[in-house]
């Protein structure tokens, strides 16, 4: 079958709208003919997230309380994307906000779409290779910050401790290099 398959927005209404992210609906008129409502979770920013690898191979982990799960999780240093700002210096932002250190040089992992079929979202993955302590960590935001060995990340993968996307995507690419 070779036909146009573009999905044709025909209205978008605003269902939601909060500091950090809205909800529409569009209606949409499928390439097979029939219409239908599509629902939307469009982002206020986009996010960054970056795998802090010391000069002897240790990752940096942060430690915080996720609410929405209620855990205290362990995870890469992440946040959101300033207004004017760029994903390399947002991820160098983060990293010394939550962990309180710098990275000597910061390489672009990866990025990719984390709800696609829900959510406007994009996720940016870097690299901070030879990390050096700068300050303090966000002590209202992280609970710990501590240093794994690569055998100890692939162990907290195994036993589904890793439980936040941004932080499992970062750290299996990572560990493919």
């Amino acid at each position: 079958m070779n036909f146009d398959y573009v999905w044709r927005k025909l209205s978008t209404q605003s269902v939601l709208r909060t500091p950090y992210y809205g909800v529409r609906v569009d209606r949409l008129k499928h390439p097979q003919g029939h219409e239908l409502d599509y629902y939307v979770i469009e982002f206020a920013r986009q996010a960054v997230g970056v795998v802090p690898v010391h000069e002897d191979g240790r990752v940096l982990l942060v430690q915080q309380w996720r609410h929405p799960v209620e855990k205290l999780t362990w995870s890469l240093p992440a946040g959101a994307i300033e207004t004017n700002e760029s994903p390399a210096d947002a991820a160098a932002r983060e990293l010394g906000e939550e962990a309180g250190y710098a990275p000597v040089r910061l390489e672009p992992l990866y990025h990719y779409h984390p709800t696609i079929g829900v959510a406007d979202q994009t996720f940016h993955l870097f690299i901070a290779r030879g990390v050096r302590e700068i300050g303090e960590r966000d002590a209202s935001e992280i609970h710990q910050v501590r240093f794994f060995s690569r055998a100890e990340i692939d162990g907290l993968i195994a036993h589904n401790e890793i439980v936040d996307g941004l932080s499992l995507t970062g750290l299996l690419m990572w560990l493919r290099k």
